[in-house]
């Protein structure tokens, strides 16, 4: 059961907090994990250097994080906090509370790892479409839950 009293992003202190997200903020995110396991697929299909995996994971993690970086610091006391069901996707992600980009990027991490080794493995189109329909699926799972309930 989740918290159902009002909390802002610097708030957020429950991993089921990030059920509370609105709808286009599943819809960024899984857009970054579908991007990024497409461009896994074509990384992975031009190197071969076992030093790739770790300099791509750690590369694209940088990547995201490094906007949230420039962002807080440029807060101040007087910065706003929405409340998580408010949030604006691209105006307010570098707001949340410091765990949540570590289970982001451990989320990343994750997708990376399982994209690598599928397509080092096997390596087609075929194989592409079901690690996006998967990821697709799993990543957006919040979303299916709220839009099936109608909440």
């Amino acid at each position: 059961m989740t918290d159902a009293r009002p909390k802002r992003l610097n708030e957020m202190d429950d991993l089921r907090d990030m059920g509370r997200f609105p709808v286009p903020v599943y819809v960024g995110a899984t857009s970054n994990i579908l991007l990024t396991i497409c461009l896994t697929y074509l990384l992975r299909g031009r190197y071969e250097s076992p030093l790739m995996l770790p300099a791509w994971a750690v590369g694209i993690i940088s990547a995201n994080l490094m906007p949230v970086i420039v962002l807080r610091s440029r807060m101040d006391d007087g910065t706003s906090f929405p409340e998580i069901e408010e949030m604006d996707f691209f105006g307010d992600q570098h707001k949340f509370s410091s765990w949540v980009y570590a289970v982001a990027s451990g989320n990343m991490l994750f997708w990376i790892l399982l994209a690598w080794s599928v397509f080092s493995r096997r390596r087609d189109r075929k194989t592409l479409v079901g690690v996006l329909v998967l990821a697709f699926v799993c990543t957006f799972f919040p979303a299916w839950v709220r839009l099936f309930r109608g909440r």
